[in-house]
């Protein structure tokens, strides 16, 4: 037995009395990992933050297509006089006159929402055109040609904020001010 002792001492390169872990060893190891592990906490919670803003950009730009897509179809396919204003709290406005037996739409901006009223000869219905938990906080309109319209529209969600835009050929309809 002692020659198998020896031979393993021998092959690793240990002397019996150096077989284990000193105390201070064992500690150091400790601190060194515990640095380690500091630093890649830190990483990963602003890898996590930056993953969420960019999701919630994400979501913006949706919110912003969402928008853009109604106003659109209303606006340039079925729009014959697009007017653009303010309502009587001074807050922007679009009016768009329809060639669908006096139907019309009436975008206004109140309570950082935006809301689309259809009216006709007979009924009268106004509905919230925006996502929950997403404020929209301007909207500009301009006119950039008798068919161009300038859209501005910038939306907010939990502190990150985009402002967001897009020109309007208007097919069948012009653009004027009030």
């Amino acid at each position: 037995m002692v020659k198998v002792g020896r031979c393993s001492s021998i092959l690793f390169g240990a002397n019996r009395k150096q077989a284990g872990f000193l105390l201070a060893e064992l500690q150091i190891s400790v601190a060194i990992m515990a640095v380690l592990v500091a630093v890649l906490y830190s990483d990963f919670c602003q890898l996590l933050q930056g993953w969420q803003k960019m999701f919630l950009d994400i979501q913006l730009q949706d919110t912003g297509r969402y928008m853009f897509s109604i106003l659109e179809k209303d606006l340039c396919y079925e729009g014959q006089l697009i007017t653009l204003g303010k309502d009587s709290l001074g807050n922007p406005k679009i009016t768009c006159q329809t060639g669908h037996a006096g139907k019309s739409y009436t975008y206004t901006l109140s309570s950082k929402s935006l809301y689309k009223t259809t009216k006709t000869t007979k009924t009268s219905g106004k509905n919230p055109l925006f996502v929950p938990g997403c404020n929209v906080m301007d909207l500009q309109a301009e006119r950039l040609g008798e068919k161009l319209l300038g859209l501005e529209i910038t939306l907010e969600k939990d502190g990150r904020r985009q402002k967001l835009s897009q020109v309007m050929h208007c097919f069948n309809g012009s653009v004027v001010y009030e």
